[in-house]
This record gives C-alpha cells, structure tokens and sequence, in this order.
C-alpha cells in the first residue's frame, strides 16, 4: 500500500483503508437520514393526493441534495493529503469564495436580513462596510503583512502567529484557550440555527439534525485540514450567492423593477426604526444602531482568527489582487442582495411577527418550490462554511497550539471529536451562560485580538507586555460589559445606565488600545531570545 507523509501528520493514501475514504462514507450515512426523510416527506403528500406534481417533488428534491452532497464530498476529498494547517496553493478563485463564505453566516443571510425589513434600505450600510472595510481594507492593508509575518515566523496558526510576533509562547497559548472556547461554543450556535432551519422541511427533529451537522462539519475538516475547507466553503459560497440571486430576481419581478421597488419603499410611512423614512438613515438611537453594526461587523472581522488563516493561502501580490475584486463582488451580490430584498420584501409583507421571519416568510411566498430548496441550500452553505472555519481554528487551537508541538493524525482527530462533542452538545444545552458565549464571542474575540493584531502586522511594533495589557484588558472589558451593562444580555441591572445601549465592542476596544499604550510606554520593548 502506497503511503505518504505531509508535514504535520501522516495520511495513509491507500484507496481502500484511507481515512479519506472512511469518512466520506460516514458522510453519506449521516446525510443520509437527512435526504430520506426529504424524500420521505414528499413521497407521502403524493400518494395523499398530490399525484405527479408531488412525485417530480420528491424527485427535483432528491435530486438537488444528492447533487449538493456529492459535490461537497468531491470538494473535501480533493483536499485530501495536505498538512492540517496549510493549504498550499490554491486558485484565487477558491480564496475569494472561502473568504466571502467564512465572512456570512446565517446570521447575516437571515438575522440581519430579517433587520432589512425592520429598518429599510439603511441596513445597506452594512453591506457597504463589510465590502469595502471588512473586504477591501483587510486585503490591502492586512493581508499581504499578515503572510508575511507568517512565513517570517514560521507560523501555522493565528495564535502561533501573535505569540511568536510578540515574543511570548504563552500568550499565544492564552489566545488559543480563548479560540478553542469562544468559538467552539460559537459553532454550537450556527449549526443549531442550520438544524431549526431544516427541522419542518425534513421532518427531523431538531437534535438529530444538530449530531448530523456536526459530524458533516467534522469530517470535512478532518479529511482535508485547511485545504479542504478552503474548497468545501468556497463551493458553499458559490451556492449561497445563486439562492440569493434567485431570491432578488423574484422580489425585483414582484415589485416591478429596482427603481420602482425604492420609489414606493420610500413613500412609506416612517416608524420607530425607520423614523426618516424607509430609504434614509434614521435619527437617533435607531440610527447609531446601524452605525455601530457596520462598525462591529466590519472593523471586529480583522482579528477573528478563521478570516485570519484565510491569508495564510496567499501565494502573490498579484493572486491577492484577483482576490479582492472577486471577493467584493460576490459579497456585494449576497449581502447587498440579500438587504436590498428584504428592505423591498415591506411591499410585499408589510407585516411580520418578528424579524427572523422575514426572509424565510419571503422566500416561502416568492419562490417555487425548487426555488426554496436552494435557498433552504444557501442558508444551510452559510452555516456549514462558517462552523468550518470554526472547526478548523478550535482544533487547531487544541491539537497544536496549547501542548505546544506539532500536530500528528491521532490529536487531529481526537481534535475533531472534541470540537463535535462540544458543539454538538451545547447546542442541546437551553442555558443563559451558553447563550452568552454565543452571541458575544464575535465582539470579545475581536477586543481582545485587534489591537495586537494590527500592531504586529501593519505597523511592526512586538512588545509583549504590552500585547498581554491590551488583551486582558479588552477581553475583561468587553466581557464585563455584556455582563454588568449592555442592556440586552446583562445578567443583572445595568451598573451603568448611559452606556446600556452601546455595543460591548467599543468599550472593549477602546480599553484595549488604552492598554497597549501603556504596555508599550511602561514595559521592555523586546525579550532577546524568546522566539
């Protein structure tokens, strides 16, 4: 039997005993209660009467999750016998998708679309940030210096990276404590919102849809390390903008064009949320909410460790180019789309229970039922491309970058289980403390890594006390924020009235910046001989 050895963990390459080949098999079988429950359910409105329409149902159904599976394990195997951190190279295309696709999640697509349709055209800022802040910016300032700090360091992970930048192991040790928790718990929650989704139309209930998910997340990242994720989510990606572009199709042809559509948005009536109207930015705190969402979704993403990796992929100046043209072109179609839609969905609905309905409420109205299936599909690629990403830098995180040495085949894949076990099984857990991790693991993450971030690769400066200061000091204040004073997750009264409505993030990354200066005011500059 042909065997190979890659940097950091054997493969066995044989065809019929290869852990590749394991796991494409367990793939399918954990799909495959998902796509027989499909066909299950359609299978039984036809012989209750829906006669042939309901068979080419079942038919069209099966047919286009088979495809998705199918490609998803081509996709995951073709990265198959590459080094668990490393990508080595690969097209830009592929980067620029995985980029977009670990960038949106469900969140975005559904949630904040959801806000769309509360708030109006000027949730379109959003999408304008994460295009040219969250997109542009990161490819021109950060990621170029970020590849080549990684290459200097000889680094293979985010947290090796700014430990290593700033002279001290043990911080980068503390950075993936606070990766493997924050965002394994993190992934508990896209791939629940992935299973509520799917929950009426497969007929499954929600925790079992939760297991299969995770283990689907866990083989893909077990099979092809950081490789296989980089293809598997750029083909997410690529389904995500395809449901977003039927579903802006669907709703331009309802409300009789682009312009027509945002002339009758804006002879609305204005409310609370929308008090100029529907096609301005509101005054206020309805205005400063907006404000603060395109600043926290789109300055935090520098720092997040799964967006960090992405540059590791870079091969050239040139590459990194074609990257970020295709990069913000495809995330202005799918999040500028996916706003757009749901701001003009008020012509359509001009009334829902609450926002998280809405883009689903829309969709079930506007598309065929082959439609709604590759949309169910997006909104599934959304989850799975993130939790990925997720998956990927918590095991990472666990298998390497906490015991210190290089990871082998065994602790990547013990890595893995964890990252199900613990995924998997806080999405089962209706806790508060579980909840919270959630839901600020984004803005925690971001106070904590930004400033020592950016110091390190775009302006050169290493100093590790100073790194240590600006960490403790953005995630204590961010943390205690969303505990003590931000109105919507405190665990008791607000202790600061005046700040209760002001996103955790900015308090964090202000104390953070704080604590950098003084670091590096008051603290030795360099360690000699501390790698």
């Amino acid at each position: 039997m042909n065997r190979t050895r890659k940097s950091g963990f054997r493969i066995v390459a044989g065809p019929q005993s290869s852990i590749t080949g394991l796991a494409v098999w367990a793939l399918c079988l954990a799909l495959l209660p998902a796509t027989a429950g499909l066909a299950a359910t359609d299978a039984t409105a036809a012989l209750s009467g829906a006669g042939a329409q309901g068979v080419w149902r079942t038919v069209s159904d099966v047919c286009i999750w088979v495809l998705y599976i199918g490609i998803f394990v081509f996709l995951a195997r073709k990265g198959r016998g590459h080094d668990a951190a490393h990508s080595g190279a690969v097209p830009f295309t592929v980067q620029a998708f995985a980029y977009v696709a670990t960038y949106i999640s469900t969140v975005a697509l559904v949630g904040f679309g959801g806000l769309a349709h509360a708030y109006g055209l000027q949730m379109l800022l959003v999408a304008a940030g994460n295009v040219w802040l969250g997109t542009w910016f990161v490819y021109r300032y950060l990621a170029w210096p970020t590849r080549g700090w990684q290459l200097k360091l000889e680094a293979r992970s985010p947290a090796q990276l700014l430990g290593r930048g700033h002279y001290s192991p043990l911080f980068g040790r503390f950075l993936a404590l606070l990766f493997a928790v924050f965002l394994g718990v993190y992934a508990s929650a896209v791939i629940k919102g992935a299973a509520l989704l799917l929950t009426e139309a497969l007929g499954l209930p929600v925790w079992l849809l939760i297991w299969i998910f995770a283990l689907i997340v866990g083989f893909c990242v077990c099979i092809g390390g950081l490789r296989g994720v980089l293809y598997t989510e750029a083909m997410q990606g690529a389904v995500m903008l395809v449901g977003i572009v039927l579903l802006v199709g669907a709703v331009f042809y309802r409300v009789g064009g682009p312009v027509q559509g945002i002339a009758d948005l804006a002879a609305l009536p204005p409310d609370a949320l929308a008090n100029n109207g529907f096609a301005a930015l509101s005054s206020g705190e309805a205005g400063l909410f907006i404000l603060s969402l395109v600043f926290v979704t789109s300055v935090a993403v520098w720092a997040q460790p799964q967006m960090i990796q992405r540059h590791f992929a870079i091969s050239s100046l040139g590459q990194l180019r074609r990257t970020t043209v295709l990069a913000m072109l495809v995330l202005t179609l799918l999040v500028g789309g996916a706003y757009f839609a749901s701001a003009l969905s008020r012509l359509i609905l001009p009334e829902v229970p609450n926002p998280d309905v809405a883009m689903p409420m829309l969709v079930k109205t506007l598309l065929p039922h082959a439609g709604m299936q590759v949309f169910v599909l997006a909104v599934v690629s959304a989850s799975l491309s993130t939790a990925t990403a997720l998956y990927h830098i918590a095991a990472i995180a666990m298998a390497e970058d906490l015991p210190a040495r290089k990871v082998t085949r065994g602790t990547w894949i013990l890595a893995i289980g964890v990252c199900i076990l613990i995924s998997g099984g806080c999405a089962q857990i209706k806790g508060q403390l579980i909840a919270l991790l959630c839901t600020t693991s984004w803005s925690i993450v971001g106070a904590t890594v930004l400033v020592p971030y950016v110091a390190l690769v775009r302006f050169e400066k290493r100093n590790a006390g100073a790194a240590w200061c600006s960490a403790i000091a953005g995630f204590v204040t961010c943390l205690g924020w969303y505990l003590l004073v931000y109105r919507s997750t405190a665990l008791v009264e607000p202790v600061f009235v005046t700040g209760a409505s002001i996103p955790p993030f900015f308090p964090g990354l202000s104390v953070s910046l704080l604590g950098w200066f003084l670091g590096y005011a008051l603290l030795p500059r360099r360690q000699p001989g501390v790698a």
